[in-house]
């Protein structure tokens, strides 16, 4: 590109120079007049791209201001500098150097433009970072809220947090391991998705004892939300006035509503803790008790709501069969 320029520059100097004659000018305006063309080819080329954008008006500006500019410059000098060419060639050049300083900064007009409600400016949308804690990762459900659009900003993975959970997946006990091992799966799954980018955050805050507290001091630091299925560390952070986004907290607002007097068909799947009770489970996993529904186990019963209880770790909705 840029040979092609400077050959097609040459050809235009020479073809001027070429002409003086014909024109019936001297050698220098034919310099002078072929640099002018050469800058409005070029500012022509650069402009053209975005003639619908603030760039083309900041870039026009530019072109004035240092147009402006150059004549306060030249004026004083006019005196020393007789060759009208030279005088010629400066205007080019400096008005050439405005509008692509115009062009480039096109910002400052843009934000002068929002001030005076001449051109709206869309305006960014805060971008939260959301810090994930080892609960979250090995509960998993994050990635379907994830994959659901209702979760915006970016992704933090402390360090820290990622060395808790490998020490979890080495663990000697069964349980412990395959808990490390799904948090891995999970984090892997988190990094492969493309709704949110995902950081992993070098920062180990080693003068803080606990995993919590570092979390706590994290999202300070990067002001950003702590997103956990902790019960402990949900009420560690609202003492140090940090947002937690509890996934259990959202599970339990998006079950299903359910009133006194509302019928229900359901799956009885095991025996109750009452006498003769059944139980069953509605699709978001709350427990249904049905009264008399031991004899239905295995069966698909239609019941009517008669109570709920709403519970710490949950609710229960009892019934009756119709």
């Amino acid at each position: 590109m840029w040979l092609f320029r400077f050959i097609y520059s040459a050809i235009i100097i020479v073809v001027f120079v070429f002409l003086r004659n014909k024109i019936g000018i001297d050698i220098y305006y034919a310099v002078a007049y072929s640099l002018g063309v050469i800058l409005a080819i070029n500012l022509i080329e650069t402009l053209i791209s975005d003639l619908k954008s603030l760039k083309t008006v900041s870039a026009l500006i530019g072109g004035i201001v240092f147009l402006i500019l150059g004549y306060l410059i030249m004026y004083p000098l006019s005196t020393f500098i007789t060759n009208e060419p030279i005088k010629l060639g400066f205007y080019f050049v400096v008005t050439y150097i405005g509008i692509l300083l115009g062009y480039k900064n096109y910002t400052i007009v843009e934000n002068l433009f929002s001030k005076i409600s001449l051109k709206p400016v869309k305006t960014k949308i805060l971008k939260i970072p959301k810090v994930l804690d080892t609960s979250t990762l090995i509960d998993g459900r994050i990635v379907d809220v994830i994959d659901t659009g209702f979760v915006e900003g970016v992704l933090i993975i402390p360090i820290f947090v990622l060395k808790e959970l490998q020490n979890i997946a080495d663990s000697h006990e069964h349980l412990r391991r395959q808990k490390g091992k799904r948090g891995l799966n999970v984090l892997q799954r988190l990094k492969e998705q493309k709704k949110i980018p995902l950081i992993i955050d070098e920062s180990d805050f080693t003068d803080v004892g606990t995993v919590d507290e570092k979390l706590v001091m994290l999202a300070k630091k990067l002001k950003g939300k702590i997103i956990t299925t902790d019960y402990n560390l949900l009420k560690v952070a609202e003492i140090q006035n940090v947002e937690v986004l509890n996934i259990n907290s959202l599970a339990i607002a998006l079950r299903q509503t359910v009133l006194p007097g509302e019928e229900l068909e359901i799956i009885l799947v095991k025996e109750g803790k009452e006498h003769n009770q059944g139980v069953g489970y509605l699709e978001d996993g709350t427990m249904v008790v049905v009264e008399n529904g031991k004899r239905h186990i295995g069966e698909k019963v239609k019941v009517e709501v008669t109570s709920l209880l709403q519970t710490e770790t949950g609710r229960i909705i009892f019934t009756k069969l119709i």
